[in-house]
């Protein structure tokens, strides 16, 4: 019976053989051989020598336990009788280890065993039994079987290895997408919270700036003839302008990086912008004993810009020249045209620039010294604005101690256009003009620490003031007096500016006065909001008391024709 088995698989081992080696890309391994007789190991070795493995011999079981200790095997020829350890032995020893169990035993004996013997080792994990006198033909085909079988065994092995390991990397990879995906929606929410903290932020800190701006604009107006109450007062004046451009940048930046500020472009005089940027630092200036010294050509410069926001570009860029320049500094404001370009040149002769910062200079936050005041946002603002209409800033500085040199270049406007588009609008004329008849207002805020300063301060300007302290009451003040100007703030309880300014439309229609909200809510879309809801002009609070004066004036100029 165990010689039919022997022949069934010589007949069916070429072709087995040849269809397993050719798919197999396993590790190539060695064959043991396991017999106490030298002449026995020597004539398998011969017979097996054109199998292309190396043969490794053993003349007992303990010293074949040695070798498995060392390397892995492909095969293991192991004769039943040997002195000390039999074969049986060795197989049930060689099963026991993890790293052996599963590399396939042929039995080899010079005894015909009977079908118990047969079956122990079979139990013991054996494949096959061969019998002496081994015939090499035999013995070479059942030997490469059993390789091609284990090394097929190997490379179904290593192919579920690289399948376990693709699975858990395209695991890892869908974790780390979804992670990506939750981390992209939290940032979101983390910025929509942000942005929502930063609109209330605003709101509640432009109230009492507003309140304080204009309380100290009231009492900068008294004759107190004392030079102390002077000094205290430019003080104030200069810290209240300090902080209220933080308050503006920081707002700016977070609009700026969503995309959420529209600029509100017109042909204008980039001179004016100079003139009004130097003007809102002089207190600095004359406070640090700085002198500033102002050229630009006799002719207008016309660029297509916001006037607002190149004036900020303008004086956030002396704000930096005062900052990082020493009492009794030198500060130069250049403005130059050529064909195609025109060129604003601010330089000082204050601390200077580290060469390894100037790369750095226009990110967000930074600040080339550690001791300099504000948040590091006034350059980033500058750089983000100027980009927006269209030009370039440049920065430079040969060091420590050598001063700065900040260059902003933006498209020129030919004279043809610019007189096309009509010069000067009749607004900057009407603010030029320094009479103007009183008006009569009704302010409606529902924060009367920001309502009393501010009625005082329009009183003392000349015009007639009532107030209302929330929006019910503003529209029946408004539709009862009929005033010049409405003074409106928008974030009141109940009906707020935008219902208010509504209601007041409807029921007065053509009669209705000039709406001005006057609110801490200064975003794109709050303008967008309140010009829907009716108002004239949107004023972010702290209102500056010139852009109040000029609207007014505005106003009454409308009035007179």
């Amino acid at each position: 019976m165990i010689r039919m088995v022997v022949r069934m698989s010589q007949g069916n081992s070429e072709g087995l053989s040849e269809t397993l080696s050719e798919a197999s890309e396993a590790e190539v391994r060695d064959i043991l051989v396991i017999d106490d007789d030298p002449a026995n190991l020597t004539a398998v070795e011969v017979a097996l020598g054109d199998l292309g493995r190396r043969i490794v011999k053993a003349q007992s079981g303990r010293e074949a336990l040695r070798h498995l200790l060392e390397q892995d095997f492909a095969l293991i020829l192991l004769d039943v009788q040997m002195p000390e350890m039999d074969g049986f032995e060795t197989a049930r020893l060689i099963r026991s280890r993890d790293r052996s169990a599963h590399v396939p035993i042929i039995f080899i004996t010079a005894y015909e065993r009977d079908d118990d013997e047969v079956l122990r080792g079979y139990r013991l994990g054996a494949v096959d039994f061969m019998f002496k006198p081994i015939v090499p033909e035999v013995l070479r085909a059942k030997a490469s079987v059993f390789v091609a079988l284990q090394e097929r065994t190997e490379e179904v092995r290593s192919h579920q290895v690289r399948l376990r390991e693709m699975e858990r990397r395209e695991h890892d990879q869908q974790l780390a997408e979804e992670r990506r995906r939750w981390e992209t929606e939290q940032l979101r929410q983390e910025n929509r919270r942000k942005d929502e903290f930063l609109a209330i932020l605003s709101h509640e800190l432009r109230n009492p700036l507003a309140s304080i701006v204009a309380g100290l604009e009231f009492i900068g107006a008294l004759d107190v003839p004392d030079d102390r109450f002077a000094g205290a007062h430019t003080l104030m004046n200069r810290q209240i302008h300090h902080l209220t451009r933080l308050v503006d940048d920081l707002l700016d930046i977070s609009r700026i990086s969503q995309g959420k500020i529209a600029l509100d472009k017109c042909q204008m005089d980039l001179r004016e912008a100079v003139e009004h940027a130097v003007e809102s630092v002089c207190l600095s200036t004359s406070d640090r004993g700085h002198a500033v010294e102002i050229s630009s050509p006799e002719s207008p410069v016309w660029v297509h810009g916001d006037r607002d926001r190149l004036i900020q570009v303008v004086a956030n860029l002396l704000s930096n020249a005062v900052r990082y320049t020493e009492a009794d500094g030198h500060i130069e404001v250049e403005l130059t045209a050529e064909s195609t370009q025109t060129h604003l040149r601010v330089a000082d002769n204050g601390r200077g620039i580290e060469p390894q910062a100037i790369d750095h200079i226009f990110e967000l936050f930074t600040q080339e010294k550690t001791d300099g005041q504000g948040l590091g946002l006034g350059l980033t603002l500058v750089h983000r604005l100027v980009q927006m209409h269209g030009g370039t800033v440049d920065v430079r500085s040969d060091g420590p101690g050598t001063g700065s040199e900040f260059v902003v270049s933006l498209p020129l406007v030919t004279e043809a256009s610019a007189a096309e588009d009509g010069g000067p609008s009749a607004e900057k004329e009407a603010v030029e003009s320094p009479q103007y008849a009183p008006l009569s207002i009704a302010l409606v805020d529902d924060d009367q620490d920001v309502r009393e300063p501010m009625r005082m301060l329009l009183e003392t300007w000349g015009h007639t003031v009532t107030d209302a302290k929330s929006g019910e009451e503003g529209v029946e003040l408004v539709v009862a007096q009929r005033p010049d100007v409405v003074l409106m703030d928008i974030g009141m309880p109940g009906v707020d500016g935008y219902e208010a300014a509504r209601q007041v439309r409807q029921t007065l229609r053509e009669s209705t006065p000039r709406l001005i909200a006057m609110t801490g809510f200064g975003s794109s879309r709050d303008r967008e909001r309140s010009r829907a809801a009716g108002f004239d002009a949107h004023i972010v609070k702290p209102a500056r008391p010139d852009e109040l004066k000029r609207i007014l004036r505005g106003i009454d100029h409308d009035n007179e024709l």
